[in-house]
């Protein structure tokens, strides 16, 4: 390890213990150590594509509303594969490192993950924003009907062939009509976004007692990476506006921890290193 990245660790430290609170903000690769890939980069799920016959897809494709309404078919196969592989892995330990030293502090979570690692591993589960939905609900892709009975436990999805295509399709056990994972896609507005909406209304009265008590707050980015959809902060305000995120002007410093995607910001100590290594490097 060079005398800088000991410096930056050193004093990321330092910045972590004198926190009063702690706004967790984390990607796709938080969850890289335990298998799951990253949705773009060198190995990002939305830089491939598959045959199918003569016809070649693109993965981001395939996970677009269009698609749904489309080719079900092909849209719950390949997702299905990946809610399999999701709910067969488990939590790395850096979850579990992570949770055994911020357990004490005032702390909130908000992550593009949709794999719920953060509540398998032990967080508090009125204290995660999950902003692009859950691989745990199921929602019907009547609108409607969403809004009268709201969403669903995910459970006997269905299988896939070699080419991603589900041998059957989930039906709403309130109207009979197809069902959809309850998360956000490509082009998705008519993603459920209710039972996410309570989230974010916990995470903006925490801010609020936050900045109301005067405490010391710490931002630690854990995996988020450069793309247009990223959670990544830069200087207390998220990248991308989509999220409408509240600014986080009251922080006394941001710890970045990823392997890549290195930029400057004002207060901001980049660890170069992937979520396991960089949470054992913080809190040993």
């Amino acid at each position: 390890m060079s005398r800088n990245v000991r410096k930056d660790i050193t004093n990321a430290r330092t910045l972590l213990n004198n926190a009063d609170a702690i706004l967790l903000v984390t990607g796709a690769g938080m969850s890289v150590d335990s298998g799951i890939p990253t949705y773009r980069g060198s190995n990002g799920i939305w830089e491939k594509e598959i045959q199918i016959g003569k016809e070649t897809v693109a993965y981001d494709e395939i996970s677009s509303l269009k698609m749904w309404k489309e080719r079900p078919e092909l849209a719950w196969g390949f997702k299905a594969h990946f809610y399999r592989l999701m709910n067969t892995l488990e939590p790395h330990q850096g979850y579990y490192h992570l949770l055994e030293n911020i357990k004490d502090k005032d702390y909130f979570i908000t992550t593009s993950n949709i794999d719920g690692y953060f509540k398998r591993s032990g967080f508090d589960i009125n204290r995660i924003y999950e902003v692009h939905g859950s691989v745990n609900y199921l929602q019907c892709m009547n609108k409607r009907c969403n809004e009268v009975n709201g969403v669903t436990i995910a459970e006997n999805l269905p299988e896939c062939d070699e080419h991603f295509i589900a041998k059957w399709l989930p039906q709403c056990k309130h109207c009979k009509e197809m069902s959809r994972p309850n998360v956000s896609m490509f082009g998705d507005f008519e993603f459920y976004g209710k039972p996410y909406e309570h989230q974010r209304k916990r995470l903006d009265n925490w801010v609020s007692k936050v900045k109301k008590n005067n405490k010391k707050l710490v931002i630690l980015e854990i995996g988020c990476g450069i793309n247009p959809h990223s959670l990544r902060m830069s200087n207390g305000r998220m990248n991308s506006g989509e999220w409408k995120m509240p600014i986080f002007d009251n922080n006394i410093g941001t710890i970045r921890v990823n392997p890549n995607d290195e930029q400057q910001d004002v207060n901001t100590i980049h660890i170069n290193k992937g979520a396991k290594d960089g949470i054992r490097a913080l809190f040993t």
